[in-house]
């Protein structure tokens, strides 16, 4: 077994042993705990979780839940070491894993489109003017890379026409756009928002080319999948139950996205949960069609990626189990 692997797996179990070890005062022991990782740090493409988490909904369905930030690549480590049975990840981060062996699966998408926005500083009033220049994305071979790579590629630049930089979550990219350490970034609301309010341009949008990447995903394992299906089909009742308090409610939403993003303002966090508001389903199901990138992305690095069907890194069989048991009639999800 490789050197890193072993590290990262050491290095999750002592990030880990904290919330695991300790018994929760005052929590019904009815409950069941789990862990579930996350690793978009300051974006609200976790708001669904958030959402699940604050208004009840976990608990509703037997579940304490404890969401884990982890760091950079580490969630299909996390989800294979069985610390975290389910986290957040994008098909770029899922698919390399995947085809490694690991045994991961994605049974719901909260985004189905690349999202992000290119920011760049005003004094460049033409996009080719960033030769040679520096991008913040959070790290190589992850949705802020790929993001980078199509939002180039849209205005006539090549990747290998900037120099990455790998500068983190989207705190420190903003920051790092702001106090001129880049001249590029790749952002989401809150902080493409004050971005923009502070003069930044933003020449491209990539919601609006509509192209397909799952960006934010529900991973778990198929042995999970197989051997706790009900523990499988709660959580997502929760998340779905958190899309709907996302979609329907003003107020309440944005109460509890300023816990998870304190600095940000009220304006900010509004445009923010409007923005991924616009590619949330309320019948989150995974699409194919959304492994697309990353798996030509990654059959530039490995042959193992060429000709796989994108069918296999999905299962859809948990929503449509809720879908036919009538679930998002009660609960108004539209198809």
């Amino acid at each position: 077994m490789p050197a890193s692997f072993i590290a990262a797996i050491f290095f999750i179990y002592a990030t880990l042993a904290g919330f695991t070890g300790a018994a929760r005062a005052g929590e019904s022991t009815a409950l069941e705990r789990i862990n579930f990782g996350f690793s978009a740090a300051g974006s609200v493409a976790s708001a669904p979780l958030w959402m699940a988490q604050d208004s009840g909904a976990f608990k509703k369905y037997g579940l304490d839940v404890k969401l884990i930030f982890l760091a950079g690549g580490l969630a299909p480590v996390a989800v294979m070491a069985g610390e975290v049975p389910f986290a957040l990840m994008s098909a770029g981060v899922m698919v390399p894993a995947a085809l490694r062996g690991a045994d991961l699966v994605m049974v719901a998408a909260l985004s189905n489109y690349l999202n992000q926005v290119l920011a760049v500083a005003p004094e460049f009033t033409d996009v080719k003017q960033l030769k040679g220049k520096r991008i913040a994305i959070q790290r190589l071979g992850d949705l802020t890379h790929i993001a980078a790579r199509e939002a180039l590629k849209h205005v006539g630049l090549a990747e290998s026409d900037l120099q990455m930089q790998q500068i983190g979550g989207g705190p420190a990219r903003f920051t790092a756009l702001h106090t001129g350490n880049v001249q590029a970034a790749i952002l989401t609301p809150p902080y493409s928002t004050r971005a923009r309010k502070l003069g930044y341009r933003v020449p491209v949008n990539l919601y609006d080319l509509k192209i397909p990447f799952i960006g934010t995903g529900v991973v778990t394992t198929k042995q999970l999948l197989a051997t706790r299906r009900p523990l499988v089909l709660n959580l997502l009742k929760a998340i779905a139950e958190g899309i709907r308090y996302y979609k329907r409610e003003r107020d309440g939403p944005i109460k509890i996205a300023e816990r998870y993003l304190p600095g940000a303002a009220r304006e900010e966090i509004a445009d923010a949960l409007d923005h991924y508001n616009r590619d949330l389903d309320d019948r989150p199901f995974p699409r194919s069609e959304g492994f697309k990138i990353a798996l030509e992305l990654t059959a530039q690095q490995t042959p193992l990626a060429k000709g796989i069907d994108a069918e296999r890194f999905i299962d859809p069989s948990p929503l449509r189990e809720l879908e036919r048991s009538g679930f998002f009639a009660v609960t108004g999800g539209s198809k």
